[in-house]
Parts: structure tokens; sequence; C-alpha cells
């Protein structure tokens, strides 16, 4: 595991930690720099990634009905315990972007890589595709409810959201096998890989801002939810699927990631309490060091 905490883990810190530094220093406003990342890098890495992608239909079908079955489950379950625990509105928007949105890429790709070679990271990054879809679409739901009414009203901005078209559009040319030209896919690349630094920088500068002690109820609830009930739930759901070996390991420890750091780019957005989902971003994560590798240990054994 001493690979996992070097290679995964501290990188993350590394980053975000330069954030923490600039807004120390500089106090910038992290809503533009959060804009960047979600209307402009984000897409290019959703697309240039899916795109090209190598997705079997039967092994993206499995984990698409994982997610299917996963995501409403653990829905309810942070609605309930937001509805027990008093929080309501944006508090609520934030807590359930807390709860159901895993860091499955900078995170849980390396993990899985240390933790299943390269088998697990297959796996891995076949969960991106679905989980490229919710991030485009369901999380986008989730955050701006609160500022764009219930029902149907809440899907609306997904129609300004350039992740949702970029997610779209990748799945439906990736069976057709298309190779970009360099002029194209060039920049597209370019654009992808500053994705996972400029939200590490926004967790940062968001950090400067955060109260952990005002919201550290919340991130702490978010946090038990995320790391320990979630992957509970996760290997419930690979049981009815009947799924097994390293695909059944995979789904369960990516299930047990901490809260994806693109959730504070869309509560930034969307003003959905961006500093309480920032604590428990940060939260999640140092915790995620214990219970990672715990999980990894009993997957690695018992499954």
């Amino acid at each position: 595991m001493p690979g996992i905490l070097l290679d995964a883990i501290l990188p993350i810190f590394a980053v975000a930690s330069l954030g923490v530094l600039v807004g120390r220093w500089f106090n910038p406003d992290p809503r533009p720099i959060s804009q960047l990342a979600l209307y402009v890098f984000s897409p290019a890495l959703i697309f240039s990634s899916l795109s090209t992608a190598d997705i079997p239909l039967s092994d993206i079908l499995s984990i698409f009905g994982f997610l299917v079955l996963w995501t409403p489950a653990m829905y309810i379950v942070s609605r309930l315990i937001a509805w027990q625990f008093g929080f309501r509105a944006k508090s609520q928007n934030a807590f359930l972007l807390s709860t159901l949105f895993m860091n499955a890429v900078n995170y849980g790709l390396p993990v899985a890589f240390f933790g299943f070679g390269e088998e697990g990271l297959d796996r891995a990054l076949l969960f991106l595709a679905p989980m490229a879809i919710m991030s485009g679409t369901f999380a986008i739901w989730v955050a701006s409810n609160g500022t764009s009414g219930s029902g149907l009203r809440g899907f609306l901005p997904l129609l300004r959201i350039p992740t949702f078209y970029a997610t779209l559009g990748a799945l439906a040319i990736n069976p057709l096998n298309l190779q970009f030209p360099t002029f194209v896919a060039n920049p597209l690349n370019l654009l992808g890989d500053a994705a996972i630094p400029t939200m590490l920088i926004v967790l940062g500068l968001q950090l400067t801002r955060a109260s952990i002690r005002a919201d550290l109820f919340p991130a702490s609830v978010a946090t038990i939810l995320r790391l320990l009930v979630s992957p509970a739930l996760a290997y419930g759901c690979t049981l009815i699927l009947g799924m097994d070996g390293v695909t059944q390991q995979v789904v369960i420890v990516l299930s047990g990631m901490p809260t994806a750091v693109y959730t504070i780019i869309l509560a930034t957005e969307f003003d959905s309490r961006p500093n309480q989902v920032t604590s428990a971003v940060a939260l999640t994560t140092v915790c995620s060091l214990f219970t990672l590798t715990s999980l990894l240990w009993m997957v690695q054994h018992w499954l």
C-alpha cells in the first residue's frame, strides 16, 4: 500500500496545496477558474477520453447496470439522512453532491492500477463512461436544483453545460473508431490535461475560504456515507447483478472513493454551499487514507 499513498494520494494534496498558497497570498475569486474547468477543460477531457476509449459493450452494460442499482439506493439513503438531520435547500444539494459523486478519475484510476494492475485499470476506465454521464447530467441537476426550481425545471441547466453534450457526443462517436486529425486531437488533449490540475487548484482555493468548523457536522455525516455506506451498498448491488472477480472488486473500491473534486466546481457555479462541499471533499480525502487501505485489503482477501 505505500505505493498507493505515494503515487495516488500525495500528488493530490501537493497540487491542492498550491491552490491553498495562491488563495492565501492573492485571495483570487475561485469562480472564474472553476468556470474554466466546467465549461472548457472538463468537456475536453470527457470528449477526448470517451470518444477514443476501447469500451466492450458487455462490460459497459454491466457497469451501467451497477450504477442503475447503486445510484437510486445511495440517493434514497442520502435524502433520508439529509431529512433526518435537517439539511434543507442548498445545504441538502451540497450534501447530496458530497455523498453521490466519487473521485473516480484522478484518485480512483491510480488506486485501481496499484491495487489490481492493468486488469483493474481497464475496469476503472470503463467505470468512467457512466460516471461521465452522471457528472454531465445528474450532478448538474443536483447542484442546480435549489437555484432553478424543482421537478423538470431542475434539468434546464443541462442545456447550457457543455459536459452534457461532450458526454453524449463522445459515446455516439466512440463506436465509429474515428481518428481525429492532429489539429483537432492535440488541442483537445491539451485542454483535457488541464482539467484535473485546475480542479485541484480550485479545491485549494476553496479550502482557504471554507469554515471547516462550521461545516464539520454535515461533512462528517457525508464522510460516513461516502466512505463506508457507499461501498457496502455497492457490495450488495454486485451480488444482485452476479458480478465477481476483478470487476466486482474494482466497482466496490471505486464506490468507496472520496467526494469528487468536480462537485466543488458545480457547487461554486450554482452557489450550492461550495464551502460545505469543499469541507466534505477535504475530510473524505483525508479519511480515505485509512478506509481505502482497509477496503482494498478486504476485497482482495475476501472476494
